[in-house]
């Protein structure tokens, strides 16, 4: 009897510290909550950046500039919001934004200078990826590392366009000037390309995520989820625009040609993967 007591007490004991434990997980030395509540809202914003630099840290850069909000067309911005209906469940809103611009400068000989001179050729680029979306969200856990998963849909806006300035220009007496070839610009025979862009791209992803967010402080944490769905984009033509010499006319000639735009759909095309900063209020 004696030994039944003592058994219940220790449990009765390891029970209490165990619940102890887990009380101390959840809240802070402060007494502040850990995790999401019922009514908060989150912010969370793309990790990449962060990660970036501290990955830098470690491979001998000698020039690795602070962390910051440096985005592009082909790593864009995304924003996570969310809105805690209870403490495991959350309604979230995505908003995605990307753009660049790139500038390339080349020197190239200079065709009627007397004396060898160099000019610069330059090539341009723009990027633009937008998105907006919304998802609904479950989480499961008991203490600071939770598991996340649900469902979403994004809708997509993407366009790029590439631009080109040529030092050396095309006349009666030098059709064929000497000009750098950036990316396919040079076409052959006295044909160059002055302007290129895409269409505008409409698209629409319906995702199912999972993943895990770990709470490092309070209201504090970093996500990492993986998106798996189906999809839909629709690209209109774009237009290239050529020059040329136009012997019979003698004038610089210049064309502007239409390209091709399609669509496209696709079951389980593929597996995106987020790192998040998030912060709740």
């Amino acid at each position: 009897m004696k030994k039944t007591i003592l058994t219940l007490m220790i449990l009765n004991l390891l029970f209490f510290a165990v619940a102890q434990e887990e009380q101390t997980q959840l809240v802070s030395k402060k007494g502040i909550p850990i995790l999401p509540e019922s009514g908060e809202f989150s912010i969370g914003i793309s990790a990449t950046p962060f990660f970036q630099y501290v990955g830098n840290i470690f491979n001998n850069t000698t020039d690795n500039p602070a962390p910051g909000f440096s985005f592009t067309g082909e790593q864009p911005l995304r924003i996570t919001g969310k809105y805690m209906l209870d403490n495991n469940t959350a309604i979230r809103g995505i908003f995605r934004l990307g753009f660049g611009n790139t500038k390339t400068i080349g020197d190239v000989t200079d065709d009627v200078a007397t004396t060898f001179t160099l000019i610069e050729d330059t090539y341009k680029r723009s990027d633009l990826n937008i998105g907006i979306g919304g998802g609904f969200e479950k989480r499961r856990g008991k203490g600071r590392l939770q598991g996340i998963y649900g469902g979403q849909a994004i809708f997509s806006v993407l366009s790029s366009k590439n631009t080109y300035e040529y030092g050396n220009a095309i006349t009666a007496t030098n059709t064929v000037p000497t000009r750098i070839n950036f990316n396919g610009n040079v076409l052959g025979g006295g044909m160059y390309d002055t302007e290129n862009k895409t269409g505008l791209g409409f698209g629409v992803e319906v995702q199912g995520f999972v993943g895990a967010e770990f709470f490092f402080a309070p209201k504090f944490s970093l996500s990492g989820e993986f998106t798996y769905g189906v999809s839909y984009m629709n690209q209109a033509k774009g237009s290239e625009t050529i020059e040329q010499w136009d012997a019979v006319n003698n004038v610089i000639q210049k064309d502007t040609y239409k390209t091709g735009g399609g669509s496209s759909f696709g079951l389980d095309t593929g597996i995106g993967a987020f790192l998040n900063l998030n912060f709740y209020f």
